[in-house]
């Protein structure tokens, strides 16, 4: 007798992928072959978005632990209050299969977070507590007694009460598998230990100052990179004391320097207008570029930057932007450019707010902060949907006052007169400001906003 098909789990996984997720409850209800299979799709995954759904779980796993062993990813994100729940809340969040922890939260407590990790070490190999302040060194002492070089990624962005001795054994037990490395409030002994991650793409340092992470320390590792041929793509150094422009030299130096895509050097004070430009002439590959608070601007020379933050760099003029706008006019490279972020330049003039949005035409937000006068930005909007036929642009005030343009052009979405009501729009209710657009355009428009922002993307 030939065996039932469902009953082979691959095609059961298979079947169940067709399936949406408000239907699986009742595909699990239609026969024990296909039980478990939707189970674990439908238990894969926690991402709960409210306290109400938050709550439903808890009162699921509060009568049975049958569905824990489902779990292989739970998030929680900050936007979620926890400070009214009771104590024992999370007691039956215990999940022997997690694979995958995020927990981001100013609230957390060691009694929560503790039990999770302990009851997952076997299979746990990514760890994210960002933004989690009150934890102690308690909480992630279960990773040393985890199967070695088992973690992959390690996210504790805000612990600052971390113990550093910790910390370094932790990443020599997971050296050879870490690829992903976040961290606040570093000192030596913890840099010279990420050096022996050498499968490392993606590291993020901040607040560290000089008294604790030292010139030297930096400039070993960086030289450890070029040496171990190591291929990092992100790298957020994000005020650090001791970073400089001999550090930037080394990295633009590196045999592996076009690995590089994202790098954000905010507030590090000491890295001037020469170690930006050795950055962007050789890092040719560089998208994402974050200098705020710094005091040059050389973009120019990263032929593929997309996404630019120089908010608060204060010294900055027109001059600054005048080699990129002559590119454009000239021809000399193509620009792939698609948020800027100039929020605090108080230097900056209407007229070359409105030159960059005429111009680049990849140019799909430009942010100007909130302390950006209105009566300016009306009238720039005014000009700029007037005078151009084909692109349209509005104000976003929930992402601090930017210009977007619309994901769609239509030449007689936005009317040059209106007031300006309608040009601060929200892509949620635009529908009710826009007038003389029929109900058969609007079922047929494609209502996606734009590539993310720089202040939009993931955080390092």
């Amino acid at each position: 007798m030939k065996q039932n098909p469902i009953l082979i789990p691959e095609i059961s996984h298979i079947l169940c992928s067709f399936v949406d997720a408000k239907d699986l409850l009742n595909l699990a209800l239609t026969c024990r072959a296909l039980y478990h299979t939707s189970c674990f799709r439908l238990w894969n995954t926690l991402n709960p978005k409210s306290h109400r759904i938050l709550r439903k779980i808890k009162n699921t796993l509060d009568h049975t632990s049958a569905y824990n062993k489902y779990v292989w990813k739970f998030c929680l994100s900050s936007k979620q209050d926890i400070h009214h729940l009771e104590r024992f809340f999370f007691d039956h969040f215990l999940f022997p299969n997690l694979r995958e922890l995020k927990f981001s939260n100013a609230a957390a407590q060691d009694h929560i977070l503790y039990p999770m990790i302990a009851s997952a070490q076997k299979s746990l190999t990514s760890l994210n507590l960002s933004k989690c302040y009150c934890l102690s060194t308690a909480v992630i002492k279960p990773l040393l007694s985890m199967p070695p070089h088992q973690l992959e990624s390690l996210v504790l962005y805000g612990c600052g009460k971390m113990d550093s001795q910790v910390l370094v054994e932790i990443i020599h037990r997971h050296c050879r598998t870490l690829k992903r490395l976040r961290l606040t409030d570093v000192n030596d002994a913890i840099m010279d230990a990420i050096q022996h991650c050498r499968k490392l793409n993606d590291l993020g340092l901040e607040h560290c100052s000089d008294t604790t992470l030292s010139g030297a320390s930096l400039t070993r590792f960086f030289a450890s990179l070029s040496k171990n041929q190591v291929q990092l793509t992100h790298l957020r150094l994000r005020d650090i004391d001791s970073l400089t422009c001999q550090h930037l030299r080394v990295i633009a130096k590196s045999p592996n320097r076009a690995s590089l895509v994202h790098f954000d050097m905010s507030e590090c004070n000491r890295i001037n207008a020469e170690g930006i430009s050795w950055l962007a002439t050789e890092c040719i590959n560089l998208h994402t570029l974050l200098l705020a608070y710094q005091e040059g601007l050389f973009i120019q020379n990263c032929h593929q930057l997309k996404h630019v933050d120089v908010s608060g760099c204060r010294l900055l003029t027109d001059h600054a932007f005048f080699p990129l706008l002559d590119a454009v006019d000239d021809n000399l490279m193509k620009i792939t450019l698609e948020t800027l972020n100039v929020s605090g330049l108080d230097l900056l003039s209407p007229s070359l707010i409105y030159q960059l949005l005429s111009k680049i035409s990849s140019l799909q937000e430009l942010c100007l902060g909130v302390t950006y006068d209105l009566d300016e930005a009306d009238n720039i909007l005014h000009c700029i949907n007037h005078h151009d036929d084909q692109q349209r642009y509005y104000m976003d005030t929930e992402k601090f006052y930017t210009i977007c343009k619309l994901p769609f052009n239509k030449t007689s979405l936005i009317d040059s007169g209106r007031k300006r009501s309608t040009l601060y729009l929200h892509l949620r209710h635009y529908h009710h400001s826009l007038d003389g657009i029929d109900d058969q355009d609007i079922e047929h428009t494609t209502t996606t906003l734009p590539s993310p922002s720089t202040w939009n993307l993931p955080s390092l």
